[in-house]
């Protein structure tokens, strides 16, 4: 009998000891497992539809669509140093994938009306993400009086220890588009430039449309052009407007700056 219970207790023991192993992710200590993943609970997921910036993303599911604002971190402005590239890395950490949306701030949504969420791919945290390879900082919580979240901690750790991502002058870059720069070192994302935006485009009616060597014409009632891989927008009279083959067009430089795209300089 003796024997008995002392095999009985040492597998107890066992089971106890690989049911708490330090490799596992947990959720609600706030702490990542290793690989930086989170031990979600399972959940309807949605499907990301644009990447706005390198901390905002439209999402759709079942016919509702959702503009989200990912908790705790900051990314750089539109004309910022950095903006370019944050928001082109947040599109390569969530690819063509389904999403899951948790909240965890205080609110539930900013005074933006954006719905405050962790953003999880896979089980990766994409906000986690953008602060460990140098795109976002750790900011928005209980340190500048939004309240603590579940992930500040790991998310202020991965901050301290994150390196700082180069980035093109976001002068030049708005100039050239596509031109090679010089790296820079990334600003703070506080510190807000804002670009100037061009003259407002002519609505077509001051001639004849498409514009004389327009490659990729919009609709004359949509004159201003959205190229979604540099998040630039371009007016007519723009030095690349001809050449641009945009995704989205606009009926005025506004409408585009709404949905995200800076104007073109030059």
């Amino acid at each position: 009998m003796t024997l008995v219970a002392l095999v009985v207790a040492a597998g107890l023991a066992g089971a106890a000891a690989r049911g708490t192993g330090a490799d596992e992710p947990t959720t609600p200590s706030g702490q990542p497992g290793r690989s930086g993943t989170y031990a979600t609970a399972a959940g309807p997921t949605w499907s990301v539809t644009k990447v706005v910036d390198g901390d905002t993303l439209w999402a759709e599911r079942d016919g509702v669509t959702l503009k989200v604002r990912v908790i705790g971190i900051d990314t750089p402005e539109m004309g910022q140093c950095g903006y370019a590239e944050a928001t082109r890395n947040l599109r390569a950490v969530l690819g063509d994938r389904p999403v899951t949306l948790t909240a965890g701030a205080r609110d539930d949504a900013d005074r933006y009306g954006r719905s405050l969420r962790y953003v999880d791919v896979d089980g990766l945290d994409a906000g986690l993400r953008q602060i460990t390879q140098g795109h976002a900082v750790a900011r928005y919580d209980s340190r500048d009086g939004y309240g603590h979240h579940p992930r500040q901690d790991a998310y202020v750790r991965a901050d301290a220890a994150s390196p700082t991502a180069a980035c093109a002058d976001p002068a030049v870059e708005a100039a050239t588009a596509t031109a090679p720069t010089t790296p820079t070192t990334r600003t703070t994302p506080t510190a807000r430039i804002t670009p100037t935006a061009p003259a407002a485009p002519a609505t077509g009616d001051a001639g004849a449309w498409p514009l004389p060597g327009d490659r990729h014409p919009c609709p004359q009632a949509r004159p201003v052009k959205g190229n979604e891989n540099s998040m630039i927008a371009h007016a007519p009279g723009d030095r690349y407007y001809g050449i641009t083959d945009p995704e989205q067009c606009f009926a005025t430089m506004a409408a585009a700056e709404s949905a995200g795209f800076r104007p073109a300089r030059g």
